[in-house]
């Protein structure tokens, strides 16, 4: 397979327009909750309702993957993928008008954009990038992810106590408009497989998930990674919150934390898809993972005021790595694992089931949040996911050595 896209531009600026992509999405997601203390004084309301905003993120990738798993047929995954920023544009644009109704139906939109972004760059990804180095593509490309959250961390807190927090996301808007333009370069070419005559809109809103389910060890990987996907938004959700509120930090220094979370989550992705491509053991290296975050969760419940601050770093550090390492590793064992021709539904298929833990997962820790008012026995708890995460990659990796 060509290191090189058709149009004769180097797989490098493919990779990185699309990091550039996730990037930019990534951020416009992340950067209410980066703001969640601002926003909530701006309201009125209570800060750990930043859950349910996020939930209803989740609620529009939900519908993408579900009805639009199809798209990138018949647009092109270059126009889709396109298409995909700027709705996420957009619903940032509706989410900082005034009534706080716009909240929530700016967070849908940017959910249904959000939501097309990986299916489609997965096609791409899976075109043009030598099978040999397909998890560690994926993996760089998906560093998008935890630098938009680096981005939020740093840009969001600041500019909120500058300026106000509205200011925050117009800014993230502004990024994603930048990355439609850049992308205009290469989408004739990339564009050219194109079917005009395929659906726009899934005809059964399933079929992804059906591809998935039909294979167990498609599903394995897919519960999976719903577990760690549940996780992950808790954590990078609600830190800033708990820092400000359980440990008397201010806004711009529990951005700081969040920093570390993306961080930490950015070298832990590229080093899980460099070891899985060196080990050739997807899920025995994610089960390790798993293991790790399990200990952390436990460890969370030693979170209080009293807490040094070189703590609350390392702590929220192994979190962010444990939680953040696996999409690059998973995306490309669904590439590897999906039905010749079918990698784009069965991504779509595999989010699905994935961004059912983003949907499900923040609602959750903010009902056990309201039950104890403790941040730390919410933390605690994604222990639960996070087990039944180990016990499909156990079950995953035993029947590949059977399959062997």
């Amino acid at each position: 397979m060509s290191s090189r896209a058709d149009s004769g531009l180097p797989l490098s600026f493919l990779v990185g327009v699309l990091a550039a992509g996730h990037t930019a999405g990534t951020m416009a997601i992340f950067v209410l909750p980066a703001v969640a203390p601002a926003v909530a004084h701006d309201y009125r309301i209570d800060a750990s309702l930043i859950g349910y905003q996020v939930s209803l993120v989740g609620c529009g990738v939900f519908v993408s993957l579900s009805l639009l798993g199809n798209l990138s047929r018949r647009l092109g995954a270059c126009r889709t993928y396109q298409l995909g920023l700027g709705l996420g544009g957009t619903g940032i644009l509706i989410m900082l008008l005034p009534p706080a109704p716009f909240l929530a139906a700016g967070s849908v939109v940017i959910g249904m954009g959000y939501g097309l972004l990986t299916p489609s760059s997965s096609k791409l990804l899976v075109r043009y990038t030598p099978a040999t180095r397909r998890s560690l593509v994926f993996s760089v490309h998906q560093l998008g992810i935890p630098f938009g959250g680096i981005l939020a961390a740093l840009i969001g807190p600041a500019v909120a106590v500058a300026a106000g927090w509205r200011w925050s996301g117009a800014l993230s808007a502004a990024l994603l408009y930048a990355v439609i333009a850049v992308m205009q370069r290469g989408r004739h070419e990339w564009d050219e497989d194109r079917e005009s005559n395929a659906p726009a809109v899934s005809g059964n809103p399933l079929a992804g998930v059906a591809t998935i389910w039909a294979e167990r060890s498609l599903r394995l990987v897919s519960i999976a990674g719903g577990c760690f996907s549940w996780a992950q938004f808790c954590v990078v959700s609600y830190v800033v919150v708990a820092c400000v509120e359980t440990l008397g930090m201010s806004l711009v220094v529990a951005g700081t934390v969040l920093t570390v979370v993306q961080a930490s989550s950015a070298v832990s992705r590229v080093f899980l898809g460099w070891l899985v491509d060196r080990a050739q053991d997807t899920a025995g290296i994610l089960a390790w993972n798993a293991g790790v975050l399990l200990l952390a969760c436990v460890a969370a419940l030693g979170m209080s005021p009293a807490l040094p601050l070189l703590a609350v770093y390392v702590l929220f550090a192994v979190l962010g790595g444990a939680t953040g390492s696996w999409p690059g590793t998973v995306l490309a064992e669904i590439g590897r694992l999906a039905p010749h021709g079918q990698v784009s539904l069965a991504t779509s298929g595999a989010l699905v089931i994935i961004n059912i833990g983003k949907l499900v997962g923040p609602v959750l820790f903010a009902v056990v949040y309201a039950a104890s008012r403790s941040y730390g026995i919410a933390f605690a708890t994604l222990a639960v996911p996070t087990a039944v995460c180990l016990a499909c990659l156990v079950a995953a990796r035993e029947r590949k050595g059977r399959h062997r």
